[in-house]
């Protein structure tokens, strides 16, 4: 099983041990280096590039559960180096890197760079989470498959594919477009994501969508098993949520 669930009450997953009880709030960051607070007027690829590596070396250092590659403007040989350099950026944490995927392309290039696992990118579809299990358990390993969800039927969907891990968004703040959720018109609030988290029949839920470190301690409250964000790890406001010891 993944290092960061060791601490926890093992249950029954699709046949591995699974957490019964969460003692912390999980952290999933997710890149987007175009995004990152301006330092110059004009930003060369290098240095920004260097920039998200040093955040995503402090996201390690300092107890952040899963980060979500997602820089979808890179050339897949761009990405792969990215991902490669992020992998040895998190190699002595317990960390994991998932790579945003969207072709079976794109899984390939997830397994080439030696990622923990993908983020299945854009409207969840039957048979995806499948097909990376697949690809990776063709080459001997074990995927950890995240999937975005903005409804009870994703969640239904989720729950069918046996994902590791769901975002559910958005909870507080409408998502741009840029985030994968054209569709989605306005927050769903915590009762959504209440309901979300009892749906999901033990995946652990993540609140993406306006989460804040003064909101994210109601997302817990509402089920959820952490927060994922940009903005929330863009600055150091996120370490205030790691509330517990990391695992051992």
């Amino acid at each position: 099983m993944h290092d960061l669930l060791l601490a926890y009450a093992p249950a029954v997953w699709f046949g591995e041990a699974w957490p019964a009880t969460l003692h912390w709030m999980q952290l999933c960051a997710i890149t987007d280096r175009r995004r990152l607070p301006a330092q110059a007027d004009a930003q060369p690829e290098e240095s920004l590039r260097q920039r998200l590596l040093n955040l995503v070396e402090g996201w390690a250092t300092g107890g952040v559960d899963f980060i979500q590659l997602r820089e979808k403007d890179l050339a897949a040989p761009a990405l792969e180096s990215l991902a490669r350099e992020m992998m040895a950026k998190i190699a002595r944490s317990h960390a994991k890197l998932l790579v945003n995927v969207s072709t079976p392309g794109s899984v390939a290039l997830a397994l080439a760079a030696g990622a923990d696992g993908v983020h299945l990118a854009g409207k969840p579809a039957a048979g995806a989470a499948r097909g990376v299990r697949q690809a990776f358990r063709s080459n001997g390993l074990a995927a950890i498959i995240s999937m975005p969800c903005h409804s009870l039927e994703d969640i239904d969907l989720a729950w069918k594919e046996q994902v590791d891990l769901v975002l559910f968004s958005p909870v507080f703040e409408k998502l741009s477009e840029r985030l994968g959720a054209p569709e989605v018109s306005a927050p769903q609030g915590l009762e959504a994501l209440r309901r979300a988290c009892a749906a999901a029949h033990g995946i652990p839920v993540f609140a993406l969508g306006g989460v804040t470190g003064a909101n994210a301690p109601d997302c817990l409250a509402a089920g959820a098993a952490g927060v994922a964000g940009i903005r929330l790890f863009a600055g150091d406001d996120w370490r205030q949520l790691r509330t517990g010891p990391p695992p051992s």
